[in-house]
């Protein structure tokens, strides 16, 4: 007897009275298959059904498989299911199993759920954005259209609290699990090869006694070929083995290999990503491997681009992982960390909503009517910037519109199921040519690739390859690398996509001509942003139109593409990997993102800055479409050219002298040291040409010209006259000696207003003036008759009474012939030699 058993009744009582109902369930419980066949008659949900989602496919249609065998019946009598482009149920159906993406379409076209009593949702830790939103949606119906819709959330690790508030605080059942003892032994893999680890905790497991199947979690497909293959060569010659892979981008038949015994006896080892810690069953695993490690898209909203991050598990989990081993008896599980790293390691698997593209969500939200991001009830809200790139993009998709809205063509992309920009690619499409063209295209991009191994990146060869196919099979598995597998489910999402746009669902195939002349300017449609411009003749390196840079290896069919489409690519910091992309001409580029292009006059100084050379640019977002030459430059448009010459030249091309230069430096000072005074600098001058000076030089036509101008008239005019006279007072441009004599003053941001002068020359001036408001001493550098500094301060009091004595001492023996007084206070200024 399952340990659910005992509380099926309460649950039942509980939904009979409650709409809402929390059940925390061990693995091994019996929560996804004997929980839901027990309420399927019960008296409160009347006429209507259970749907129950499972976030993954493959689960789904397991569990509808065993329910139906449970009641002796076949699956779509009263146990059916939904998956994509799968669907067994009748009229009898009373309970559905569905993956997510089709309870939040089913929503959408029937918002009252009319014929659902209850829904279910299952794995809610996996906190999927689908999960997240079905139960957002179905929450909503609850509260404003079905007061009588129940809604039953389960898990085997959750934070029960915040859903159970998240639902109006709903009761929380927990019901402990059936599952044997499993002993845990940790290994720490330091800098060791995953790989060799791997087959060093397998050799260890199949050294034991125990003769059960062997679980080995690894990240992601990469690890799974690879750790798989480095197995199968180190066990080869024990025949009674068989490895078997088990991940999401596998067909459902080789998914369904993995979780049934071996038909010839065979101990299995099945190495899989985190898609079996839970809802699947597993028969006869009692040995688990653990590399504790998983993949996780992270969304970067400034380029829309995602990046896959391995990163360590939660200890949910590990836990859950471990649990595998002692569903039959008891069992072993190996962790590949150290059991310090374990206490390290985050509670609770992280909210796919926090770090994943929210695209797909964003415009179902905006499809409901739920726009606002403020008022949306979010379980966890995610990042706004991610909302906001999301909504963005749908924009320029024209999937909303500016007001916030889903157009009509948002709505239609809706429902296809695939995701918006590939919605948006085939309801832009407008031939029937371009359209069934794009149902392939939409197919080849939502499953895995059809081709085994790295067989290069074109999407246009993968094209040529469906048409061979579904020209002659035998042949064209003969020819490419295909999976049959996957081929199959592309054909028949494919045909699934054509029956929703009402297009013609006969077979029917495509030339090479006609695919590579329309391949690259459809895909453009769906990803206006991923245009790529090769930067260099013989690279492989190109420039997305969002700005990032992206990568071909060398021996890529498409290495010396000069435009690609890159529908795949890992965005990496600096530079991904490309993983799928199509050729388009620059004539495809003009005629499909043509109209949002900018065209501007670009103007700079020749080599020798002499004239003026101008360049008329085409511009899509950071990509440069064209680049030609002018031949002249138009009177009209000279003072366009100068305001655009000034950005990379700066004044040098202006008559910028010296005293202009000693002006602006006394404006800059004094900006900083008085309150109120305008603040002005260089950069600020070029910014602003188009006040000071453009407007006061409309005859000039040349460079010739704009030389000549006498620029510190018209510089000063900056100022107003009050300004100007401010200036004058309290940072004037020379400082008179006690002698007569006029010296420039240089005005250092740094080093404050100084003059160089001789020594003789100031005696006299008993103390150092003042400038600034009277707020700034004037530094004094003070020169030998040779014109060296002998001496520097702005403090004349204090070094006619200390430390000129000294210097006058020194200076005595160097130049005898000049006067350096005893008493320098009293001493007229002027001549450094004594008088005869």
């Amino acid at each position: 007897m399952l340990p659910i058993t005992d509380i099926l009744p309460r649950v039942s009582r509980c939904l009979s009275t409650s709409n809402n109902l929390v059940l925390q369930a061990e693995p091994g419980a019996g929560k996804s298959t004997a929980l839901p066949l027990s309420l399927i008659d019960a008296e409160w949900l009347g006429d209507k059904k259970i749907v129950m989602l499972e976030p993954r496919r493959v689960a789904a249609k397991s569990i509808a498989y065993y329910l139906a065998k449970q009641l002796a019946e076949k699956v779509g009598e009263r146990v059916g299911y939904q998956v994509k482009n799968d669907r067994k149920v009748s009229k009898n159906t009373r309970l559905e199993i569905v993956t997510e993406g089709v309870l939040t379409k089913r929503l959408q076209n029937d918002p009252e759920l009319s014929d659902v009593g209850l829904v279910i949702f299952d794995e809610v830790h996996e906190r999927s954005l689908h999960t997240d939103l079905a139960l957002m949606l179905s929450l909503e119906v609850q509260q404003t259209l079905r007061d009588d819709l129940k809604l039953l959330v389960m898990s085997a690790t959750i934070d029960t609290d915040a859903i159970s508030a998240y639902l109006g605080g709903a009761e929380v059942i927990k019901c402990p699990g059936r599952a044997y003892p499993v002993s845990v032994e940790y290994i720490e893999r330091g800098n060791r090869d995953l790989c060799v680890e791997v087959v060093n905790a397998l050799n260890s497991v199949l050294a034991s006694g125990n003769k059960g199947d062997t679980l080995v979690f690894l990240a992601g497909q990469a690890d799974i070929k690879r750790c798989m293959g480095e197995a199968e060569k180190a066990f080869q010659s024990q025949s009674n083995l068989v490895f078997l892979p088990l991940y999401g981008g596998l067909s459902i038949e080789q998914q369904e290999r993995a979780l049934l015994p071996d038909p010839n006896g065979k101990r299995r080892v099945i190495f899989t990503t985190n898609i079996a810690e839970t809802s699947l069953t597993i028969e006869g695993v009692t040995s688990v491997i653990d590399s504790g490690l998983e993949k996780i898209s992270v969304y970067d909203p400034i380029s829309c681009m995602t990046r896959l991050d391995t990163t360590y598990i939660s200890k949910a989990s590990a836990d859950q992982r471990k649990g595998r081993a002692g569903r039959l008896q008891a069992g072993h599980c190996i962790r590949l960390w150290r059991q310090s790293k374990h206490h390290s390691l985050r509670e609770y698997q992280g909210e796919e909503i926090l770090s994943a593209d929210l695209t797909g969500l964003v415009l179902e939200l905006h499809v409901w009517g739920q726009h606002d991001y403020q008022s949306i009830n979010w379980l966890t809200p995610p990042p706004l910037p991610h909302f906001e790139s999301a909504k963005q993009l749908l924009i320029s998709l024209g999937l909303i519109g500016e007001s916030g809205r889903a157009t009509s063509t948002g709505v239609k992309a809706s429902q296809l199921g695939v995701s918006p920009r590939l919605a948006a690619m085939l309801l832009l499409a407008e031939k029937p040519i371009d359209a069934s063209i794009a149902c392939e295209l939409s197919a080849l991009l939502s499953e895995s690739d059809i081709f085994y191994g790295r067989q290069g990146v074109d999407i246009v060869e993968r094209l040529v390859a469906l048409q061979d196919y579904k020209a002659d099979k035998k042949s064209a598995m003969e020819s490419w690398p295909l999976k049959r597998a996957v081929i199959e489910q592309v054909l028949a999402t494919s045909k699934s996509i054509k029956g929703h746009l009402g297009l013609p669902t006969k077979t029917a195939s495509y030339s090479l001509a006609e695919l590579q002349g329309r391949a690259g300017r459809l895909l453009l449609t769906a990803y206006p942003d991923r245009l790529a411009k090769r930067r260099t003749i013989n690279s492989g390196r190109y420039q997305l139109s969002n700005g990032r840079g992206v990568l071909l290896f060398e021996d890529d069919s498409l290495f010396n593409a000069d435009w690609l489409v890159v529908c795949d690519c890992n965005a990496h910091k600096k530079e991904g990997h490309i993983f799928s992309a199509s050729p388009v001409s620059l004539r495809d580029i003009d005629e499909t993102v043509g109209h949002r292009a900018v065209e501007e006059d670009v103007y700079r100084l020749d080599d020798k800055k002499q004239g003026i050379v101008g360049r008329r640019i085409s511009r899509y977002q950071a990509l440069t479409l064209r680049s030609q030459a002018l031949s002249e430059v138009p009177s009209d448009a000279f003072q366009k050219c100068i305001k655009s010459l000034f950005d990379s030249e700066g004044l040098s091309i202006l008559n910028w002298t010296e005293k202009c230069q000693a002006w602006l430096a006394r404006v800059a000072w004094l900006g900083d040291a008085i309150d109120g005074f305008p603040v002005l600098s260089e950069r600020m001058l070029v910014q602003s040409v188009d006040q000071w000076l453009l407007p006061y030089i409309p005859y000039v036509k040349s460079l010739a010209q704009l030389k000549n101008v006498d620029v510190y008239e018209l510089v000063t005019g900056t100022l107003s006259w009050e300004e100007q006279q401010l200036l004058e007072r309290e940072a004037p441009a020379v400082y008179i000696t006690p002698s007569g004599k006029k010296i420039n003053i240089v005005y250092d941001r740094n080093s404050g207003p100084t003059v160089s002068v001789r020594l003789q020359e100031m005696f006299g001036e008993l103390e150092s003036p003042r400038v600034g408001g009277d707020s700034v001493p004037i530094r004094f550098e003070l020169l030998s008759p040779a014109q060296r500094p002998i001496q520097t301060t702005s403090d004349l009091a204090n070094f006619w009474n200390t430390s000129y004595f000294d210097v006058a001492k020194e200076m005595r023996g160097k130049y005898p012939r000049h006067r350096w007084p005893e008493k320098p206070l009293i001493e007229k200024p002027g001549h450094s030699i004594k008088r005869r």
